[in-house]
């Protein structure tokens, strides 16, 4: 079968294929990245020129690089866990920042610590902060063994 002839491909497989594709960019459409796309397909000349030469952009498209370069050593299970985990955790952090008022910071003591610590949200924020920072030290000291 060559690959430029589609005649030569079942029409159940032209179907399923195409509602595949309608669903991909359903997707990106409900996600907001089709527009993205489409934006920076329009502008694709004038935005890469622009980004070379920003030094703070081009150091930023070097993160990104890096940050998908170690998403990659990432197992799929556990990325598709930690993809749930980083929505469910910035939903919560938005929302929470949103409710902060800072023109009237709070000011605590030891007791006032002490006794935000029997707040049960305050202790479940804290559990979570402790689960996150006992896991990162365990993948950073398997990193210092490598």
């Amino acid at each position: 079968m060559s690959e430029n002839n589609i005649e030569e491909i079942p029409p159940e497989v032209q179907a399923q294929a195409l509602s595949q594709l309608l669903s991909s960019i359903a997707s990106l459409k409900r996600s907001g990245l089709l527009g993205l796309i489409n934006y920076l397909a329009e502008k694709a000349d004038d935005t890469f020129l622009a980004i070379s030469d920003d030094p703070v952009l081009m150091r930023l498209a070097g993160l990104l690089a890096s940050l998908g370069r170690g998403m990659e050593k990432v197992d799929g299970t556990q990325f598709a866990k930690a993809k749930m985990g980083i929505e469910d955790l910035a939903s919560c952090t938005m929302n929470a920042i949103a409710d902060v008022d800072l023109a009237k910071p709070r000011k605590l003591g030891i007791m006032g610590l002490m006794n935000a610590l029997r707040d049960p949200d305050v202790s479940q924020g804290i559990g979570i902060l402790l689960d996150i920072a006992k896991n990162l030290g365990a993948c950073a000291r398997s990193k210092k063994k490598e």
